[in-house]
């Protein structure tokens, strides 16, 4: 397999032609259906707008049918969101979407869905990526389950969209609806020539939002995939000259979203025009949560305490998770979350949906607007303050692990409060104080990193933590070399 192939929890992906080709997404077609061929009837095909998901998508709905699957659903190009809910009201089985998500177009991918649409738990992804390896090479036996089998395939991206937005509709409520109407909020949607333009333009009118969507033709990527502030820069300009209250730009599969304020806000000029994926967080909570009780937040455990301040006026516990969608997704499935995700990517969840889902995020931003009766500039000055900074450092995977004791034996010695997640591959999170931290973890995409994350409610306080962060991982990493040369 070529070098950028990435295989994990979240999904595989790569250069299409290069380390993605339709031998490859057959294999693990094949692999899926081997592994859960007892409960497999009915899937659902899905996949985004790069000009390679056709031919990923056609050799995946041959691959599921020379598996034996009696029914193949093709929802077309839909967000991965409406695909994931399109397994639940068509009551499949599981399924595949076609997307490499924020990555640029020459890159594709697919994700595995489980029966309830979510992506496959870690747990059963690593049982498939072990059986894609262990076949490689190997011409995958298809009719693994009965030669007479024959298959349908059903194309529902309609009735797929409309099930979506119905339930985008009924999260936000009839009285939210109304005052959608009757309000004078204007916004600016920019899918950049992904899968969510269509969807986008039916909830419009389902809702009856002003709005407008640039950057609609499928497939033309304008800018780069990824949503960030250095990539929407150049919303600020059009938010400007047609008065809009805030602009939100999709990638390519709308799991992901950026926001961008009007400059003029005091907030915006403090902070900066785009809006940090822990500040969107807390919005979408503070909407959801709102005139609830006893409820529980699952968000990952480098999310923002900020997040933790907003849920605690709602009454509402906060309970941390690994980095990642799906350890995310199983936490919210254990305390009956009714919303959660990742601060650190502004990955909003609201479930029976159990991905980030940008589209509902700007519909739940939109609610807390209403009923706050203020633009997101003013909510977001209520807010309380926090500081962050990132860094990462090269560290040799196999090092990692020993790395990690000594950095815990260290801020143990200061009396730092540790918190651990995810086992000896996982986290480690060494507390300063109730508000301030400083987060290590080695790289999933970038095996031979360690990042490093420190945040509080001080800025000087969170640059000393890095600082300090930086040099007893430099001193240990030295040391250790000293003590192999010896």
């Amino acid at each position: 397999m070529a070098g950028d192939l990435v295989e994990s929890f979240s999904g595989v992906r790569g250069i299409f032609g290069q380390s993605i080709t339709e031998e490859l997404i057959s294999r693990y077609v094949f692999c899926y259906c081997r592994l859960f061929k007892s409960k497999l009837k009915t899937v659902v095909v899905g996949g985004d707008t790069r000009s390679s998901t056709p031919a990923l998508k056609k050799s995946a709905i041959k691959a599921f049918s020379g598996c034996g699957i009696k029914k193949i659903i093709d929802v077309g190009v839909v967000p991965v969101q409406v695909a994931e809910y399109a397994i639940q009201k068509f009551k499949a089985s599981g399924g595949a979407y076609i997307t490499a998500s924020h990555n640029e177009p020459e890159f594709n991918g697919w994700k595995f869905l489980k029966e309830d649409g979510a992506v496959l738990y870690p747990a059963q992804s690593a049982k498939l990526i072990a059986l894609a390896h262990k076949l490689r090479g190997e011409k995958p036996s298809f009719n693994v389950q009965n030669k007479k089998t024959k298959t349908t395939v059903q194309k529902k991206q309609k009735e797929a969209a409309a099930h979506y937005i119905n339930y985008v509709l009924k999260t936000l409520g009839p009285k939210t609806i109304s005052l959608i109407k009757e309000n004078k909020f204007k916004i600016l949607l920019d899918p950049n020539g992904g899968a969510s333009t269509e969807t986008l333009e039916k909830l419009i009118l389902a809702v009856g939002l002003k709005a407008q969507i640039i950057n609609t033709k499928p497939g033309v990527f304008n800018r780069l995939v990824q949503p960030t502030v250095e990539s929407l820069a150049y919303l600020n300009e059009k938010i400007a000259r047609g008065n809009f209250d805030f602009a939100a730009g999709f990638d390519s599969d709308a799991d992901r979203v950026e926001f961008v304020l009007p400059r003029k806000g005091e907030f915006a000029k403090t902070m900066g025009s785009g809006i940090s994926g822990n500040y969107v967080l807390a919005l979408a909570c503070d909407a959801m949560l709102k005139g609830t009780k006893n409820q529980v937040v699952v968000t990952n455990d480098v999310t923002s305490y900020l997040v933790r301040d907003v849920i605690k006026k709602h009454k509402a516990k906060i309970k941390e998770a690994e980095v990642g969608e799906m350890p995310v997704v199983e936490k919210m499935e254990k305390y009956k979350s009714i919303v959660g995700g990742e601060g650190s990517n502004g990955g909003v969840i609201v479930p029976p949906v159990k991905c980030r889902d940008g589209i509902m995020t700007v519909c739940l931003l939109l609610k807390t607007m209403l009923e706050e009766k203020k633009c997101l500039d003013d909510i977001l000055q209520t807010y309380p303050r926090y500081y962050s900074v990132h860094t990462k450092t090269s560290l040799p995977k196999e090092k990692a692990l020993s790395v990690k004791k000594e950095l815990e034996s260290y801020y143990r010695r200061k009396g730092y409060k540790i918190k651990k997640i995810g086992g000896t591959t996982g986290n480690l999170k060494a507390h300063l104080d109730k508000n301030s931290y400083v987060w290590f973890r080695q790289s999933k995409t970038e095996p031979e990193m360690l990042r490093i994350y420190s945040e509080g409610d001080e800025k000087i306080k969170v640059g000393n933590l890095a600082e300090e962060g930086v040099k007893a991982l430099e001193n240990i990493i030295r040391q250790k070399v000293v003590l192999s040369k010896c």
